[in-house]
């Protein structure tokens, strides 16, 4: 049975703990990634032992900037115990990956997320769909529990706020000031730069000639429209994860689209699908967290994902399917 606690709860249970692991999803995003590294820090301030970690534990190039990155080990190295495990921004059991063995062994699970999708996982968890990133949620808890967030600690969380608002172009008053304590505990703001713009300048090239093959479909989504970007497992072998994650802001900016899909080829007939919908947060808009849901994935409203198996024009046969 999982107990659905607040921010105060959340703190209770971290802080009956001094022996703590730290997992975020698979592939994290800096969401993922800064939501861990931050806590991780704030507990480690408190002299708790700390294993930060997730699977397998390669930290993506684009994400290095991240304070605390540098000390992300991978899940085959961190030790089974009977202490706390916390699970950060995954929207179900499974996103964190091959951690069974850790989980039989902790006396308690706590899980935060903003997922709406999310079915209810471990021992206890903090879930607020309205949040506008696990991130936020951390810095809550922290400073329920009286944990001072420091500079690295605030740049990482800032990391997760800002990437997950796209520069808060999809965020409500919460998320300003959220971002206000971060910049007031020491966050670096420059850090954006390196999340969400930096690019080395041979992937122009490479996004000059895949930006070429973008189709739009007026008629999906109801009308709405949508754009599609199809990368062949050939680009996504020799570009990096985050260049290529970074196509589906290129694909946001068609006027005439309110959806964006792109799918990514991480193996021959294996995809890898992100969703983005602008009108996703209004009660009538394209909801693609139900599109991602319906094919065993999960998310958001305005941002979502899910893998499919097949030939590219089948897998986009079953998006356009449910997007209407």
């Amino acid at each position: 049975m999982t107990l659905r606690v607040d921010a105060v709860g959340a703190a209770r249970v971290l802080a009956a703990h001094r022996d703590v692991t730290v997992l975020c999803h698979l592939r994290p995003d800096a969401d993922a990634l800064g939501s861990s590294a931050g806590l991780a820090r704030a507990l480690r301030r408190d002299g708790v032992v700390v294993h930060q970690s997730f699977d397998p534990g390669i930290v993506p190039d684009g994400l290095r900037v991240i304070p605390g990155a540098e000390l992300v080990t991978p899940l085959a190295d961190v030790p089974a115990h009977d202490g706390l495990i916390v699970v950060l921004d995954c929207a179900s059991a499974d996103r964190a990956g091959d951690w069974g063995h850790l989980a039989e062994a902790a006396s308690e699970i706590l899980v935060v997320d903003h997922h709406r999708s999310n079915p209810g996982f471990g021992t206890h968890m903090l879930l607020d769909p309205d949040a506008a990133s696990t991130a936020s949620l951390v810095l809550d808890v922290l400073e329920a529990g009286g944990w001072p967030a420091d500079d690295e600690v605030a740049t990482a969380l800032y990391s997760g706020l800002i990437t997950d608002t796209g520069s808060f172009r999809w965020s409500d008053a919460s998320a300003h000031e959220t971002a206000r304590r971060l910049l007031a505990a020491g966050a670096d703001a420059t850090v954006s730069f390196e999340l969400l713009d930096a690019h080395s300048f041979s992937w122009l090239r490479t996004l000059g000639d895949l930006l070429g093959r973008v189709r739009l479909d007026e008629a999906a989504a109801g009308g709405r429209g949508a754009v599609w970007l199809e990368v062949p497992s050939r680009v996504i072998a020799e570009a990096s994860e985050d260049d290529v994650e970074s196509l589906v802001t290129h694909l946001r900016v068609v006027r005439e689209a309110d959806v964006a899909v792109l799918l990514k080829e991480y193996l021959p007939e294996q995809w890898a699908i992100s969703l983005r919908s602008r009108s996703g947060g209004r009660p009538d808009g394209v909801d693609v967290s139900d599109v991602a849901a319906a094919l065993g994935g999960g998310g958001h409203p305005a941002a979502a994902g899910c893998t499919q198996v097949g030939d590219a024009p089948s897998v986009i046969g079953r998006i356009r399917g449910l997007l209407g």
